[in-house]
């Protein structure tokens, strides 16, 4: 049996200590994530909506004369004044409409007032669809009734539910929106710095990693403008939707839509869904019928096209594969993948552009010889 050589030993030695770091940095960076993953959404969030507001603390930054600490806090109180103020006292206010349009029903269900609904008198609501239908399918305004009652009271139920599971999460909401504020201040205050140490710490050349930093930036941006676009689309179609229905002030409940769909796990269902509620409640049966449909399938549906155009167009990528990276972020990790998916994306198309120019002398020669 050959013995190895005795340099060949010593360079296998020499390689030992590298190894050993490289190890144990794997080991310690995998148990730094374990205890950092979960609050990583807050800081995905907190980093996309740094960036995004970034430009007015610049303008602060001025304002205060270079004091950063000072800047980065008044960033985080208006943070405060306009997300989680407005945010709360309407939390209250739809627990409250819920459990009154609740009792509403109750009510008119046990008084019998709500039977004059389901009449199939000339110029009702079911005599109107009992014509159009008639060729097709035969109405039992009985069943129809209890139909319509039952959906009406679960959906009635479901909101009250899920505003008292509001109310109850309302302090875990508050301690993640005060985690993602205490993360933002560091982010505006010491945030460039973090940045260079970090892609410092890249074996990237100077030039792959402005590359990298750029495309980032762009998706950061894209992100922010998509959340939005999808926002003034959502709350557009939505003010329309109030508008056919004949509900008042359908602008100003448009615009609460609008709002509420930037907040996360809420949506806009949080102000079509009662408005249908009062409006089946009230006697309009057609006009809530029309709106929950308008709110499932056109106003709950066009954010993620809206979004897939935007970020697609800021990013420089086809707006189907952003539309599919969105969806599937969604599904698999929830609200906060909405903000993986593209960022994920970002650095794959990072990384192939840097492989293209690494190798594109390569992949020229392999082109020719192809021809």
């Amino acid at each position: 049996m050959e013995k190895t050589p005795f340099h060949k030993q010593s360079l296998q030695l020499k390689n030992i200590p590298g190894i050993f770091l490289i190890v144990c940095l794997v080991g310690i960076t995998y148990f730094l994530y374990k205890m950092i993953a979960p609050f990583l959404p807050v800081v995905i969030v907190a980093a996309v909506l740094t960036a995004a507001f970034y430009p007015l603390y610049k303008v602060f930054v001025k304002l205060f004369r270079g004091r950063k600490t000072i800047a980065s806090i008044v960033m985080c109180l208006l943070m405060i004044v306009v997300i989680i103020v407005p945010l709360t006292v309407f939390i209250m206010y739809l627990a409250n409409e819920a459990l009154n349009a609740y009792t509403l029903l109750d009510q008119k269900m046990q008084a019998g007032t709500i039977d004059s609904y389901f009449s199939m008198n000339k110029g009702s609501f079911l005599y109107n669809i009992k014509m159009r239908l008639a060729p097709i399918i035969n109405i039992n305004p009985v069943y129809m009734k209890a139909e319509i009652t039952d959906v009406a009271k679960n959906i009635s139920t479901f909101l009250v539910d899920k505003s008292a599971e509001l109310l109850k999460n309302a302090t875990t909401m508050i301690i993640g929106f005060l985690f993602t504020l205490f993360t933002m201040y560091f982010f505006f205050k010491d945030g460039h710095v973090l940045i260079q140490k970090a892609v410092h710490l890249l074996p990237l050349p100077d030039r792959y990693e402005k590359v990298l930093l750029t495309k980032l930036s762009q998706t950061t941006r894209s992100i922010f403008q998509g959340i939005f676009a999808t926002a003034i689309a959502q709350g557009f179609m939505a003010g329309i939707g109030f508008w056919i229905a004949g509900v008042p002030n359908a602008a100003l409940w448009g615009t609460l839509s609008g709002f509420f769909s930037m907040v996360p796990y809420i949506g806009t269902a949080v102000i079509w869904l009662p408005a249908s509620i009062v409006l089946l409640t009230s006697g309009h049966v057609s006009s809530g019928v029309f709106l929950i449909i308008w709110g499932l399938f056109i106003v709950s549906t066009i954010d993620n096209i809206v979004r897939a155009f935007v970020i697609g167009g800021g990013i420089k990528t086809y707006p189907l594969l952003v539309f599919f990276v969105v969806f599937g972020g969604f599904i698999t990790f929830g609200f906060p993948g909405i903000l993986y998916g593209p960022l994920v994306l970002t650095v794959f198309l990072s990384l192939l552009d840097i492989y293209k120019m690494e190798y594109a002398k390569v992949l020229d020669g392999m082109s020719d010889e192809n021809k």
